[in-house]
């Protein structure tokens, strides 16, 4: 079967089309939220990656996290596949400092950023993903440190039902379905997703159940959202926090309630927000022995924002704030509560002889500190109708876990004493876009203090949690995309986008040993091809190479063979082609070779 496999492969590339299918790309149409007012990709002053739809559809993955790792400048650190449990980091920065966002509201979990990423989606739900670089404090506020990750949602409007099953090695099932109906001014969604495994070494398997609701409502100039979600995980966890204990098991379940609307009036509009979020964890030491250490953790994160906006001769001036609470009740952590407040104010001048900005303000106030200000400015001049540069500034913060606070054990020892860390940040960028290519090129400086770290005297002590890391972060992020089928009709590749990024960093500790701030990815390099192949087959191909301080280089080849039949889609995946041997976190190791084949059917009606 292999040999078959690798032949198709080879074919896959030798192959000349006689009739390319012609896309068009309109990358400067698209409406980002970078800022708190959405803007054009033509206007927008940050560095932001846009995953579409279309993209995410031929991309060899079949659940949300796994996406992340095929976007430049995001570091997936995973630990169990198949979006059991993975950290995203941004811009050499740590899983903690990352913001997840759902349609533009915080999904933040206060025990730890190991479930961030506890995402009740299904690749179906998915619109789009938008990543911005860099801080983000000014819009979003507290944690969006290294970067933001938006996931926006679909809005459907007519009836539709859809099925997908995707079956392979290690007992690999997957079954997907999704369901809208409008009605009246109601458009609904409904969907489901099981998938179970038995692993792809010992102790490595996994059940994972999610479904979700999505309902849009229009009344006159008002849009209201809800989504609502709820994900059981149930995975071995070999070696994920001790190799000593390859018998590690963990069951998490996450709720998640998310409301939002925005209703406009003659250049006025205010948007409310309200979430809601619990989760339970429940993790095992070693399974054998289930009670010789058992951690129970439940959370609970709820509040509301409200933003209003208003158009003026400069551009639009907004302003709001937000009230949130975070309790945990933990067998190890105990319980404990925290209120925490903000305001913001931004003001985005419309074009000024191609000049466009914004500047803004968030105001925190965190129980430990009290109220503190974080600034940021974004400006970008447009050269000419197809290329731009751009400047950004901006300060941005965290604030501790109840981990970080509270966990005590043997080898780790959190510290109620605590403060914010911090980080101020300076990009430029340049952008130029043609019919069949953009490129993109920035160069950022971090510069971290106060940083929060598991740190040691010696190899004897426990790891403590510290104020006590000064990190400097500078790097470089360059893009490519070129449509070659703009200019060669005839020519099998489709679309092919190269990334690159470069991280340098300069970490002080004085005398400590740290724990975390140690394996950021030097080099990182992510190249996307898309080719069509005969009778119909569509190939993706993602070649990626990291570098990792401390760990042994990788280059991992993942593919995607597709073919779509009236409504009918079929797929060959295969991740790892070259059965490599690697991993993100020392000890657990990572699936070698994966071959697994899916079917959909999808309906309009």
């Amino acid at each position: 079967m292999y040999r078959l496999i690798y032949i198709l492969l080879i074919l896959c590339f030798s192959v000349n089309l006689i009739n390319a299918q012609e896309k068009e790309y309109t990358l400067n149409e698209i409406v980002v939220t970078a800022e708190r007012i959405p803007v054009t990709f033509e206007n927008l002053a940050r560095t932001v990656t846009i995953l579409s739809a279309e993209e995410i559809k031929s991309l060899p993955v079949d659940n949300v996290t796994d996406l992340l790792k095929y976007i430049n400048g995001v570091d997936l650190k995973t630990r169990g596949f198949e979006g059991v449990q993975s950290d995203a980091g941004i811009r050499g920065g740590t899983f903690e400092q990352t913001l997840i966002l759902i349609d533009g509201v915080k999904i933040i979990d206060p025990q730890t950023g190991h479930h961030n990423l506890n995402i009740p989606l299904s690749l179906n739900d998915i619109e789009r993903i938008e990543v911005l670089k860099g801080q983000g404090s000014k819009v979003f506020g507290a944690n969006a440190f290294g970067g933001v990750i938006n996931i926006i949602t679909k809005n459907y409007d007519t009836n539709t039902f859809a099925i997908s099953t995707l079956g392979g090695e290690h007992n690999l099932y997957n079954i997907d379905l999704s369901s809208s109906f409008p009605l009246s001014f109601v458009n609904s969604n409904f969907s489901f997703e099981k998938k179970k495994s038995s692993g792809y070494t010992y102790n490595t398997d996994f059940e994972i159940t999610n479904f979700s609701l999505n309902q849009n409502y229009s009344i006159l100039s008002s849009k209201t959202k809800l989504f609502a979600g709820y994900i059981d995980k149930k995975f071995g966890a070999n070696n994920f926090y001790s190799d000593l204990f390859p018998n590690q098991w963990e069951h998490t379940k996450t709720a998640i309630i998310n409301l939002s609307s925005e209703i406009n009036s003659k250049g006025f509009s205010i948007t409310p927000k309200f979430y809601w979020r619990r989760n339970d964890d429940d993790f095992i030491l070693d399974k054998l022995r289930p009670e010789y250490y058992r951690n129970r953790h439940k959370t609970f994160s709820y509040g509301g924002e409200v933003q209003a906006s208003v158009k003026n001769e400069l551009g639009v001036t907004t302003f709001g704030g937000e009230l949130n609470e975070q309790k945990i009740s933990s067998t190890n952590l105990g319980s404990h509560s925290r209120f925490n407040s903000g305001v913001f104010i931004e003001q985005y001048f419309d074009s000024i002889e191609r000049l466009t900005f914004s500047v803004g303000l968030w105001g925190y106030n965190y129980s430990q500190i009290g109220w503190k200000f974080w600034p940021g400015f974004d400006v970008a001049y447009r050269i000419s109708s197809n290329s731009k540069i751009y400047v950004s500034f901006g300060e941005a913060f965290r604030i501790p876990t109840f981990t970080e606070l509270y966990y005590v054990s043997p080898a780790n020892i959190g510290n109620p004493n605590l403060t914010y860390e911090k980080v101020t940040n300076y990009e430029l960028g340049f952008t130029f876009n043609q019919n069949y290519y953009t490129t993109s090129l920035s160069i950022f400086y971090k510069d971290g203090n106060n940083i929060i770290d598991w740190a040691r005297a010696s190899k004897n002590s426990p790891w403590r949690v510290e104020n006590i890391s000064n990190v400097k972060t500078s790097g470089l992020e360059l893009s490519l995309i070129i449509f070659p089928f703009q200019l060669f009709s005839s020519f099998p590749i489709t679309k092919l986008n190269i990334n690159y990024t470069y991280l340098s960093t300069n970490r002080s500790t004085g005398v400590y040993e740290s724990k975390y701030l140690i394996d950021y990815l030097r080099h990182q390099l992510i190249v996307n091809i898309d080719n069509n192949l005969f009778w119909g087959l569509t190939q993706n191909w993602v070649l990626t190479f990291r570098d990792r301080i401390n760990f042994n280089s990788q280059f991992i080849v993942d593919t995607q063979i597709s073919k779509s039949f009236r409504n009918f889609n079929s797929s060959i995946r295969i991740t790892n082609l070259f059965n490599k041997k690697y991993s993100d976190y020392s000890g657990v190791i990572l699936p070698g070779r994966w071959i697994t084949a899916g079917l959909s059917f999808s309906l309009k009606y």
